[in-house]
């Protein structure tokens, strides 16, 4: 699978930040809203690091520059796995799911 671009990256991480927001207020017990908010955090601390990558350096392969990729990846995977249990609107699991899946394919490729 193609690297991620910085460009391509910072759509994929708002438009996740987005769906996360909408699964937060889906959620049905707290232990869930933990697990997303935890997310939302570390997406949005991500998020506005890319903000600062300038416009002319888009283009280069996107690296994970908030925290470490093994705990980023060990969140997101903890929300997959557990919100397969979780009952929600459809629109926004199969976005999620979606979401979760495209950027975890990324950051996983050699």
């Amino acid at each position: 699978m193609a690297a991620l671009s910085i460009s391509q990256a910072s759509e994929l991480i708002w438009e996740l930040n987005q769906t996360l927001e909408d699964a937060y207020w889906e959620a049905s017990s707290m232990e869930e809203k933990d697990r997303i908010f935890n997310l939302i955090q570390l997406m949005m601390g991500e998020y506005m690091e890319l903000l600062k990558v300038s416009v002319q350096d888009h283009h280069y392969d996107y690296e994970v520059i908030s925290t470490s990729q093994e705990v980023l990846l060990q969140v997101m995977k903890d929300l997959q796995h557990a919100q397969m249990s979780i009952p929600r609107r459809q629109r926004t699991s199969v976005r999620l799911a979606s979401l979760l899946n495209r950027l975890t394919a990324h950051m996983t490729a050699p």
